[in-house]
Order: structure tokens, then C-alpha cells, then sequence
């Protein structure tokens, strides 16, 4: 009995200490600025950088690789790696000329939306976060794990999805401008499944312009409203040749002396806009999914002679394919942070998909009286 409980000893022992781990921070070998949404992963794990270049992988597997779209791939070893900033390689650094494109420039990868993107239902595993700052200071702060199920990846009715919450955490502390509490209604899930699956444009109210990759593998084909258009949007396509699959898509709202909506006394209007998304293949039916989202717009606030800054940010990440039935346990039309989860710090503790980042923490920090970093009622009291 004594040696098959040492046995066990042991066996813990030895597990608790063979596995990996890797911190560290990915920049451009060139800008040397911070690049988000990496992949760093192997067969068995997974995680991302956040929006200051920040990982943390952990695995039990030696084998760790690093992959960003437009980068030179890394495949490698924890021991080999071995330091704590890690430089990505542009594919992008030698570029054709810029090329004179027409309102049709991009149609052909339009015509091949049925034939690289699944049309049928699917459902997938996420991680959301979810930011809003008032004058550049987090009062808002929301992580998400669950399942989705689309019944197509392009919604083609309200009725697309449905989610199952697994997990949840949340911060937030009460609002007010000039005395007066506020409250920033964040957007659904449907707001944020819909507008990350939203590629097409009215091409013919824009001009075009192509750039192309030097080894010819990919194009960028980007879209600017036309002179006397009243669509005002700008971004681009980055479309894989091959196939004319779109792996990449920005859209950014143009802006310009917006009318202020009024409410109640307090004046209010978006002043920016953009959606980026990136595309995965799925080597099992050679389809593009949803891997990467994010959605970002600032709205300014005047309550009499106060003018206030909202900035609110909503980061997806796709986690993997799953056959997984979803037990549908939320509205997908309600304000996404007054859904209620209870809070599983055991979960979170062990997640890495996203890490927090310095101003994040510091925020938390702040909310430390309250006796749990993340709450699953809607307000902190900042004491």
C-alpha cells in the first residue's frame, strides 16, 4: 500500500512539473511595434496575443508554433525559443505596384462566397472580451466562453444563432456625467455575430486600388467611397489567389460632422466605426471560418458644458470546430453585459486564451474591495 501511494506521489509530482510554459511578448521585426491576435499553439493548446503583443502559453508538449496571417510562420521548441520577445517577419515588406483597380475588382471573390464558406449549420467554441473606456479609462470589462451556433456563417435571418454561456466574468463601475447616471447600452450577440459576418459591399459606389503580394499568392484590394457617393466607408480585402477566398476584411465608417441624437438632455453621436475580421480553412472541408473579429467605434457625450469620450471594443476569437450540441441559455438580443453567468474562478484561473493586459489588471486592482476581481452583477461601486 505504502509503495503504490509513493507511486502516486510521484507520478503527481512528476506531472505538476513537466509542463511548459512560455511568456512573453510578439513584435514586427521592422516597426518593432506589438502585434495582436498571434497564434501560439501545438496540437494540444492554444492562446493568442492580446492587444500589447502579450502571451502566456503553457502545454505539456515540447512543440509550440507561432502563425499571423501576412508573417513568416515559426515552428519550434519552448527550449529552443527560450526568450521573452519574439520577432514576426513580413511576407508584405517588397510589394508591386499599386495597380488602378474598377468598381469589379473584387467580384470575382464574391462570386466564390458558396463555394469557400459554409453555407450550412455549424457550431464553434469563442472566447469574447468586451471593453469600454470613458475618457480613456476602463469602466467596463467582460470575458465569454461558450458555443454558437450559426445556421450559416453570412446570416440570412434574425434567427442565425444560438449560444450557450459557459463561462463568464465582469467588471464594471457605476457611470454618471455631471451627477446624472449613465448607462452604455453594449451591443448583442447578434449585433457582434452580424456585423463580423458582414464582407459585402456595394462595390460599384467605390473606387479600387490592388496591391499584390510579391510572390503573387495574395491581393489587396482596397475600396474608398467614390467622390460623389453617399456611402462613406473605406478598408480592404486581402483575398488568397488560389481560390479568390477573402481571408481578411476592414471596413471603416467615414465620419464627418455627425448630428448629435438628444435624450433626456444628454446629446450623443458615433464619430468612428471599424470592423476588421480574419478567415481560417478548415483542412477537414477545405471551408473558411470565422477566426479572429474585432469591432471598435467611439461615441461622444455632451451633458451640458461636459463633453465626454466613449470608446468600446469587442474582440472574438474562434476557438475550434466543435459537434458539440448547443443548450441554448441566453437571448441573443440582450444587452450583452446585463447577461447573467455564474462565475467560475477555477475556469478562469486556468484559461489562456486571452491574457489580460497592464491596464486591465490595474482597473481590477482598483475593484479589489469589492472581494472578487470579476462580478456577475452589472455594477462595482469604485470606493
Amino acid at each position: 500500500m505504502k509503495k503504490i501511494l509513493l507511486i502516486l506521489i510521484f507520478f503527481v509530482i512528476y506531472n505538476s512539473f513537466s509542463q511548459n510554459r512560455l511568456k512573453g511578448i510578439i513584435v514586427d521585426s521592422e516597426t518593432k511595434k506589438n502585434i495582436e491576435y498571434v497564434d501560439i499553439y501545438n496540437n494540444t493548446d492554444f492562446t493568442s496575443t492580446n492587444s500589447e503583443g502579450k502571451f502566456l502559453f503553457v502545454s505539456e508538449k515540447d512543440s509550440i508554433k507561432i502563425r499571423l496571417l501576412g508573417y513568416k510562420s515559426i515552428s519550434s521548441t519552448f527550449e529552443t525559443i527560450g526568450k521573452d520577445t519574439i520577432f514576426l517577419e513580413s511576407k508584405f515588406e517588397i510589394l508591386d505596384e499599386i495597380i488602378l483597380g474598377n468598381s469589379n475588382s473584387i467580384t470575382s471573390a464574391y462570386k466564390e462566397l458558396s463555394n469557400n464558406y459554409p453555407l450550412t449549420p455549424y457550431t464553434e467554441s469563442f472566447f469574447l472580451r468586451c471593453l469600454l473606456k470613458k475618457d480613456g479609462q476602463i469602466i467596463k470589462l467582460q470575458d465569454l466562453n461558450g458555443l454558437v451556433e450559426r445556421k450559416t456563417l453570412f446570416p440570412t435571418s434574425k434567427k442565425n444563432y444560438k449560444v450557450e454561456i459557459l463561462n463568464m466574468r465582469k467588471a464594471g463601475i457605476e457611470d454618471d456625467i455631471n451627477g446624472q447616471n449613465i448607462y452604455f447600452k453594449m451591443f448583442s450577440f447578434q449585433q457582434i455575430l452580424d456585423i463580423s459576418s458582414s464582407v459585402k459591399i456595394t462595390n460599384k459606389a467605390y473606387d479600387f486600388k490592388e496591391t499584390n503580394s510579391k510572390n503573387k499568392e495574395f491581393t489587396k484590394h482596397h475600396f474608398y467611397p467614390k467622390s460623389d457617393g453617399k456611402l462613406k466607408k473605406e478598408g480592404y480585402y486581402l483575398v488568397k489567389n488560389t481560390d479568390k477566398a477573402i481571408i481578411e476584411f476592414k471596413v471603416k465608417r467615414i465620419i464627418n460632422n455627425n448630428p448629435f441624437t438628444e435624450k433626456k438632455g444628454i446629446k450623443y453621436r458615433t464619430t468612428s466605426y471599424e470592423t476588421f475580421v480574419s478567415y481560417k480553412k478548415n483542412i477537414v472541408d477545405n471551408l473558411y471560418y470565422v477566426d479572429k473579429s474585432k469591432i471598435t467605434a467611439q461615441m461622444e457625450v455632451l451633458k451640458e458644458e461636459k463633453k465626454v469620450i466613449y470608446d468600446i471594443e469587442y474582440s472574438w476569437i474562434t476557438l475550434n470546430k466543435t459537434e458539440k450540441e448547443v443548450d441554448k441559455n441566453i437571448s441573443v438580443k440582450k444587452d450583452i453585459f446585463k447577461l447573467k453567468k455564474s462565475f467560475n474562478p477555477d475556469f478562469w484561473n486556468k484559461q489562456k486564451n486571452l491574457l489580460l493586459t497592464n491596464e486591465m489588471s490595474k482597473f481590477l486592482k482598483e475593484l479589489e474591495s469589492s472581494q472578487n476581481e470579476f462580478k456577475t452583477i452589472t455594477n462595482i461601486k469604485k470606493e
